[in-house]
């Protein structure tokens, strides 16, 4: 059978199903390259791909009500003048994150330290009552919304855990652009949710029901 999992990509199933078990091992790219003997810039295109399926995944997840995944443009970045900021919140029991592309300074910190009228205060706080915190993930800071009193102390340590998984694999990066940044947030979103679950099946299972996504044919099975 033709490998379809890459559009282009001439690597046997076999070959697949390894990268793919050494991603779900939590190997770096350079590892994987070194172990298969597969070049790094295909083994990122891999990775590339498996994110995006995860990304995807995370969205099908958390269907219901809002919408927990927004493509950015693919060609912007971010910096310190130019912050990501995204929503966290637990669902069904799993932390969900959004990117919130239309969320400033400005607005972030109206709701953060509210000094304007309890009108607009509200009115402001009403667009992030989904969350229960949001992250700066240019600044590495996390920002718990208000008021607090209906929020579970479990929830705020699940989301602090979560926020600190988080960190401590996203901390290296630098420079990326939004949609790369998203794809990664997605990641850890994904691992965190299943830590305690082997995820090469899972993984396997997403990317075998994923329809024509992202150059891959329904047709296509890994095992």
């Amino acid at each position: 059978m033709k490998n379809k999992l890459l559009k282009g990509a001439h690597l046997s199933e076999r070959k697949c199903r390894e990268i793919l078990q050494l991603f779900c091992d939590d190997l770096t790219a350079t590892q994987i390259a070194e172990i298969s003997g597969v070049s790094r810039v295909t083994v990122n295109n891999y990775f590339k791909l498996i994110r995006n399926h995860i990304a995807s995944h995370c969205q099908k997840e958390h269907a219901a009500g809002i919408s927990f995944y927004e493509q950015p443009d693919a060609a912007s970045t971010y910096n310190a003048n130019d912050h990501a900021y995204y929503g966290f919140s637990i669902k069904n029991g799993k932390i969900c994150t959004q990117w919130l592309k239309e969320v400033g300074d400005e607005v972030l910190k109206s709701v953060i330290t509210p000094s304007s009228g309890e009108s607009e205060y509200k009115l402001l706080s009403s667009m992030f009552e989904n969350f229960e915190a949001i992250a700066d993930c240019s600044a590495w800071n996390l920002h718990w919304i208000l008021p607090a009193g209906n929020k579970s102390t479990g929830a705020l340590s699940e989301i602090n855990v979560f926020w600190q998984h988080t960190k401590g694999r996203l901390h290296k990066f630098r420079g990326m652009s939004k949609n790369t940044l998203n794809l990664h947030i997605k990641e850890c979103e994904f691992r965190y949710n299943y830590r305690d679950t082997e995820i090469f099946p899972v993984l396997m299972n997403i990317i075998n029901t994923s329809g024509s996504a992202y150059n891959v044919s329904r047709e296509y099975d890994l095992v």
